[in-house]
């Protein structure tokens, strides 16, 4: 049985969501714009997320481009990589849809940002889960930069030109090997260009040596806690004590799969991974990073004539989030703690990181 938040706290959790900054860490917005174009849709942001996003009152989604294996299966061997057309697509479509939505911003500079908080707007800011579509080709960093992408994950759960992924959610096994030259190359870039680094999806073994490498902070947008429950997606404690050194911070994954919430309890789930996760390194590198895939597969089976059934999301949509926050304070996490984890701190992040100028 899940946990039953009295509404007492729901309340206060609503109250908090007003006052300070809310952030998703990772929502794969792009592609499923894309997806839902495709199948003829129109104002995707307006229909499907708008109001939930004010429900909840987010000011910032980190959206993903994603690029599936389907996509480089079928554009394998072009050159540089397969998957550049697919990417440019998914950040043209999302541009597209918020065009003309009043209480929508993208977020490219430190002015949008501060706009997005001061006037309460919904910020999204646009990043690369996975950097397949480049090869080894470094110079499309700037390519994609100069597009308005603000932060790269090197690898998705797969192997590319600069490194190795985990695996995949459903899976438990290590992956072997670590980035290649390619992959120092591009993190060094993206250093340069102020871009941040998420580690989300990587190896273990690309991990470590992610933190040898990196002289700036890094990020994992969408990870829980491996004690927490056992898989290879999630870190271990050494990996978030690694993280939180270096200024980082992990957004708790809202994937039942991730999570470890099979049996339906998502609540307590998500609160567990929290709670141990403030304990462990600290409520400063602590955040929201849902990574919430019901809606996109949808849009996906839509798109091919399928149907999907049932919740693979432990929230339905982005309007529950105040319902974890509410569920955080009537367990005793302090509302202090909490306006800093449910967006303060991704805030403050880019704000020292990638718009520090």
């Amino acid at each position: 049985m899940d946990i039953k938040v009295r509404q007492e706290y729901i309340e206060k959790a609503k109250k908090l969501h007003e006052l300070y900054p809310v952030v998703d860490a990772h929502l794969d917005l792009a592609g499923e714009i894309l997806l839902r174009k495709r199948n003829g849709e129109q104002d995707i942001v307006r229909n499907h997320y708008l109001q939930n996003f004010q429900t909840a009152g987010i000011n910032l989604v980190f959206s993903s481009v994603y690029v599936e294996n389907s996509v480089l299966e079928e554009r394998k061997g072009e050159k540089p990589a397969p998957g550049w057309e697919n990417a440019l697509l998914q950040i043209q479509a999302l541009k597209e849809d918020v065009e003309g939505l009043t209480d929508v911003i993208l977020v490219f500079e430190r002015k949008d940002l501060e706009q997005a908080l001061c006037e309460n707007k919904i910020g999204i800011l646009i990043y690369m889960e996975g950097l397949d579509c480049i090869g080894e080709d470094i110079a499309r960093l700037d390519q994609l930069y100069d597009l308005g992408v603000r932060g790269c994950a090197l690898t998705w759960s797969r192997p590319n030109a600069l490194g190795r992924g985990c695996c995949k959610a459903l899976e438990y096994r290590q992956i072997p090997g670590g980035l290649t030259p390619a992959g120092i190359e591009a993190i060094k870039h993206m250093e340069e260009r102020s871009m941040f680094l998420d580690v989300s999806h990587l190896n273990d073994e690309g991990y470590e040596q992610v933190c040898r490498i990196a002289k700036k902070p890094f990020i994992a947008t969408h990870s829980c806690s491996r004690s927490i429950f056992d898989n290879y997606r999630n870190l271990t404690d050494g990996q978030m004590e690694a993280l939180a050194r270096q200024g980082g911070i992990m957004g708790v994954n809202g994937c039942k799969y991730i999570a470890g919430s099979i049996a339906g309890n998502h609540l307590e789930m998500l609160c567990r991974h929290i709670e141990y996760e403030v304990e462990k390194i600290g409520a400063a590198h602590v955040g929201y990073g849902f990574d919430l895939c019901d809606s996109y597969d949808r849009a996906r089976a839509a798109l091919y004539g399928r149907s999907v059934s049932g919740q693979d999301d432990c929230l339905l949509h982005h309007g529950q989030i105040p319902l974890l926050t509410a569920a955080l304070l009537q367990r005793g996490m302090s509302e202090q703690d909490l306006e800093h984890m449910i967006g303060g701190n991704f805030v403050e992040y880019l704000r020292k990181v990638v718009f520090k100028t």
